[in-house]
């Protein structure tokens, strides 16, 4: 589904250091397609946005945009006790204390706009808009999660060979104490050389504690994008190898088309101009019918009237033009415009920082694949250097400091290699996130 299952060229990451490397068992382990698939399912910021395409969903309605009727029904009932004097034009007078009475009133009203001046359509358009607008934001922000738990995954690998790295620079270092032990011991060597040597271990492994912290805040940070417990351990297996084929061209012209933060910002001009055109349609007039049904019933005790009761329809046909308004609608329609024009320069603004992103990206993958070659051989001839280095320590031709200087530059070759490869790694992932191709099977 997204960047891991691509096919690589042959050259692969690290192959020397990790052919041996296997998971601690006590370690549950995860792989990135693993790592993706909760983060798609557990990521709180995915759940929000799931919720708000939900929400421009139902949003686009035929009657949020005014074409449907409105029917509203209501009814009443009230009773009254009242003390009543009435002197009637026939002279005569009735005086009631206590008289009681009761109405009923129902009533049924059904208004539908049949024209109002071509604004529906473009409301109607506009909701379909916002819709594709909320699935082109929604696929951004799965497409910046998956490439942060990516990025993430493969920042927890980069700090787990690291501390095999130093691990490794631990033993070496605990060899290198052992044989100026049996020298000092046997009278081969000072003690200073002995006591170097110990202090050399001990700094080495003030680097491997230093750096075992460093590979737990990276499980925590993965953790807390996957929405899971930040302390649970895990191993991170992973694939070694890199993509070095990507092309500039070919990314921008996808970038252009499949790009979701271009497309939402695309969307947005397109609202911005339907909603110009809904304010438009506010200088035609509006046409709609209603059509109602009434029911009334009265009782009283007191009165000319005993007891009243009505039933009966009504229809009609309404009209309205909006003539003069204080020249509001200008103002509107005004503000329309300049938000429309906002809108497409933002778009041509974000375009171009979109493009330069991918450009300086690119430029740095590039870089960082020829790094990532360069690494090599110099891990080649680093290694070489220690293993000369540590024979003729042992017979006495090379000095403490020869050897751990050697040591030194065999650590630093590897860990320049990790990280050049780390850094095509990344790349790949930024340069498939902006042309929109991280999902892409």
């Amino acid at each position: 589904m997204d960047f891991i299952h691509k096919k690589y060229s042959p050259a692969s990451v690290f192959v020397i250091m990790l052919m041996a490397w296997t998971p601690i068992c006590a370690q549950d382990t995860l792989q990135l397609s693993t790592a993706i698939q909760l983060g798609l399912k557990n990521n709180f910021n995915i759940q929000i946005s799931e919720g708000e395409k939900e929400i421009s969903v139902n949003n686009n309605i035929l009657g949020n945009a005014g074409f449907l009727p409105t029917v509203v029904a209501d009814a009443s009932q009230r009773y009254t006790t009242e003390n009543t004097s009435l002197t009637f034009f026939n002279g005569a007078e009735q005086t009631r204390d206590g008289a009681k009475s009761n109405n009923t009133a129902a009533s049924a009203l059904i208004n539908w706009t049949l024209f109002d001046g071509t604004r529906m359509f473009y409301a109607k358009d506009r909701l379909e808009t916002q819709e594709k607008q909320a699935f082109a934001q929604n696929d951004a922000v799965i497409q910046n999660t998956v490439a942060s738990i990516g990025t993430e995954f493969y920042t927890v690998a980069l700090e787990q060979i690291r501390l095999r790295l130093f691990g490794e620079n631990v033993s070496l270092s605990e060899e290198r104490l052992e044989i100026a032990k049996n020298k000092f011991e046997y009278g081969k060597a000072a003690k200073m050389e002995y006591l170097q040597a110990q202090v050399d271990l001990n700094n080495d492994k003030s680097n491997y504690l230093i750096q075992d912290q460093r590979l737990a805040a990276a499980k925590a940070v993965l953790n807390e994008l996957l929405a899971q417990d930040v302390t649970k351990d895990f191993y991170a297996f992973f694939d070694p190898q890199l993509n070095t084929s990507l092309e500039f061209e070919s990314l921008k012209s996808s970038m252009e088309s499949g790009n979701p933060q271009l497309a939402a910002s695309r969307y947005q001009v397109s609202v911005a101009m339907l909603e110009q055109k809904e304010i438009r349609g506010e200088r035609l007039p509006s046409i709609g019918v209603n059509a109602g049904y009434n029911f009334g019933r009265s009782e009283a005790e007191a009165g000319q009237l005993l007891k009243r009761k009505s039933s009966g329809y009504n229809y009609g046909l309404t009209a309205n033009w909006l003539l003069f308004d204080g020249f509001n609608l200008n103002r509107r329609l005004q503000n329309a415009k300049i938000i429309a024009e906002n809108t497409s320069i933002n778009y041509q603004a974000l375009k171009l920082n979109l493009e330069r992103g991918l450009y300086e990206v690119y430029l740095s993958y590039k870089n960082n694949i020829e790094l990532y070659g360069l690494e090599q051989s110099n891990l080649t001839v680093a290694q070489e250097n220690n293993e000369i280095a540590m024979e003729r320590y042992k017979v006495g031709n090379s000095s403490p400091l020869e050897l751990r200087e050697a040591q030194i530059n065999l650590l630093e070759a590897r860990l320049r290699l990790l990280n050049a490869a780390y850094s095509v790694k990344v790349g790949e992932i930024d340069l498939l996130l902006l042309a929109g191709l991280l999902m892409q099977e």
